[in-house]
């Protein structure tokens, strides 16, 4: 993959008093980077934060009874978000491509959502990637939160239960043929749900004009490897954004447009399985 991870988390989170001017302000905390002391929230004082060495903890135990290794981890927002992507030393196929699976943690320091869990698939014909959707897992951060609070064995069947799902979608989505006609609508659905409104914009409109032009590229590319199917179609997606669009998509492209683009075109092309 593109984006390079850091082997481990070289800070941890510290919790500070908050201080006006004259007084120290009850009932909040302040949660800063140990090494830059950045401020990455103020939040309430019944805040419980899963540090950085929680998540490492979490990860270990995973490690212990499972196929998977850490590989790395993942910032974005200077910290406020951490993603610690598990490989798995497994080799897998989807549909009847060879695959590295991972398996993805994430905890956020700045108050915005609980601990949450998904996949992402590194497909090495053509180094396309794309990830599921991230699922909470109902460990907020309140007392009691630590390591030994979840269960990596629970973690681990609702990816096994993912993956097998993914199997059965895959396998529909190679088993439905398209014609060009669908195809073209495919993609004038996804580019009008990233840009749904008219670009008046002469720049913008070439933009949008010129990011059609590479995505038919792209998906032709594919179809002609892979078949015209929805399988086909689907790959020449992740294509365009693993490998075309610019941008900083994270590792397993889990960030970003390349993320959001992946997550239009799953959902068209499941419409169009169902349809």
């Amino acid at each position: 993959m593109k984006t390079k991870l850091n082997k481990m988390l070289n800070w941890e989170l510290n919790l500070k008093q908050v201080q006006t001017s004259n007084e120290l302000l009850r009932g909040k905390v302040a949660l800063t980077r140990s090494d830059t002391g950045a401020l990455l929230n103020i939040c309430s004082d019944q805040y419980r934060p899963f540090y950085n060495n929680d998540l490492l903890c979490l990860v270990r135990k995973i490690e212990n009874i499972s196929s998977f290794e850490l590989e790395g981890f993942e910032e974005f927002g200077n910290g406020k978000k951490i993603l610690a992507f598990l490989k798995n030393r497994q080799v897998r196929k989807l549909g009847q491509e060879t695959v590295s699976d991972y398996l993805i943690i994430g905890n956020t320091h700045d108050t915005t959502s609980q601990l949450f869990a998904g996949m992402s698939n590194y497909m090495f014909r053509c180094k396309n990637q794309f990830s599921s959707s991230l699922y909470p897992l109902r460990a907020k951060h309140i007392s009691g939160l630590n390591p030994n609070s979840i269960d990596p064995r629970l973690l681990l069947t609702n990816y096994m239960n993912g993956r097998d799902q993914l199997d059965r979608q895959v396998a529909m989505m190679m088993n439905t043929q398209i014609n060009e006609h669908q195809v073209s609508r495919m993609i004038d659905a996804i580019l009008n749900t990233i840009e749904p409104i008219p670009l008046n914009n002469e720049t913008e409109s070439f933009k949008k004009y010129w990011r059609k032009k590479q995505i038919e590229k792209a998906v032709n590319k594919e179809m002609n490897e892979l078949g015209q199917t929805i399988w086909g179609f689907y790959n020449g997606i992740t294509f365009y954004t693993s490998n075309i669009l610019q941008g900083k998509g994270g590792f397993g492209l889990t960030n970003g447009l390349s993320a959001r683009i992946n997550k239009i075109a799953w959902g068209v092309s499941m419409n169009n399985i169902r349809g």
